[in-house]
């Protein structure tokens, strides 16, 4: 689908919405989670955008609506993930269909590269009571707000917020936070890697994925949004996917990676074939060679998992 095309579906949404509340009350109602999975992508983000809110509270705090259904606590100076979640009251509505398609009560989810915790939240409403989430976050200030918002929600009996850095062994690293972009937040060899006026350094504890299995169990779904450090979780979490097999939704981007080939090489030995989340919440077949060549330089939304 083109830019063109998906901005006419968008305002072909927003016009359906504003016909249905021209003749009715506005729906004021909480979006459900049946929705998510058969609703229109646009009828969705539509929805979303006419029940955002959101409240400044001070010292650089707004707390917002999500999904028509959260609230989240976030900094209003990052200008990126935090200033759209404020604007549309939703994130990447494709990967959100898709996780809340794949993932169920009971499930064990880890959440790397929490951030602010949409995913977080999302994730702990979908695994109920019975299930459990673990939150994986290094950068100090954004775990802050994400306890925060976990807590508000009424998440924290099933959410365990984890401050560290995912990676192959224990250990510290260096966390390099660029100012008005905390998503972006990357580990670093050395801070002279970096301007210290463009952000923060944060010395900050490496957990493996496989740790937190051990202590838990079985883990059935994880996320990994972590900024070029792809190679170093997934090497902490080998044991773990190859024993469990759990669906893995890994944002990657080649030009991060030290060797493409042998680290889709090695996901493919797991779990059998590579597909990637289109834009409408489906996985769809990839290869190896697309990924290395097509959209250079930007990220793919990868699915390793189930055969369905």
């Amino acid at each position: 689908m083109t830019q063109i095309e998906a901005k006419q579906r968008s305002i072909e949404a927003m016009l359906r919405i504003s016909l249905s509340n021209a003749t009715k009350q506005p729906r004021l109602d909480a979006l459900a989670i049946p929705e998510l999975t058969s609703s229109d992508r646009f009828d969705l983000e539509a929805f979303c955008r006419a029940q955002a809110q959101s409240i400044y509270l001070g010292d650089h705090t707004a707390l917002c609506r999500v999904l028509g259904r959260y609230k989240v606590y976030l900094d209003t100076r990052d200008t990126g993930f935090g200033a759209n979640l404020l604007l549309d009251g939703f994130w990447e509505m494709w990967l959100t269909i898709f996780i809340a398609r794949h993932v169920h009560a009971g499930m064990v989810a880890v959440d790397v590269g929490a951030n602010f915790g949409y995913y977080t939240l999302i994730l702990a409403d979908l695994v109920g009571e019975a299930g459990h989430v673990y939150a994986v976050e290094p950068n100090p200030e954004t775990a802050t707000a994400l306890r925060r918002s976990i807590g508000l929600n009424g998440a924290a009996g099933r959410t365990t917020v984890i401050e560290a850095a995912a990676g192959a062994a224990g250990g510290n690293q260096l966390l390099f936070a660029p100012h008005g972009e905390p998503k972006n937040a990357r580990i670093i060899a050395s801070p002279h890697q970096i301007s210290a006026a463009s952000g923060t350094v944060y010395t900050v504890s490496e957990v493996a994925v496989d740790t937190i299995a051990a202590e838990r169990g079985r883990i059935d779904f994880i996320k990994i949004d972590a900024e070029g450090a792809e190679e170093g979780i997934i090497d902490g979490a080998v044991t773990t996917l190859a024993r469990d097999k759990p669906h893995l939704v890994l944002e990657f981007n080649a030009a991060r990676c030290r060797d493409p080939r042998a680290f889709l090489a090695q996901l493919t030995s797991i779990y059998g074939r590579l597909r990637h989340i289109d834009y409408y919440g489906n996985a769809v077949q990839v290869t190896e060679a697309q990924i290395e060549s097509d959209r250079p330089g930007e990220d793919w939304l990868l699915y390793f998992g189930s055969a369905e």
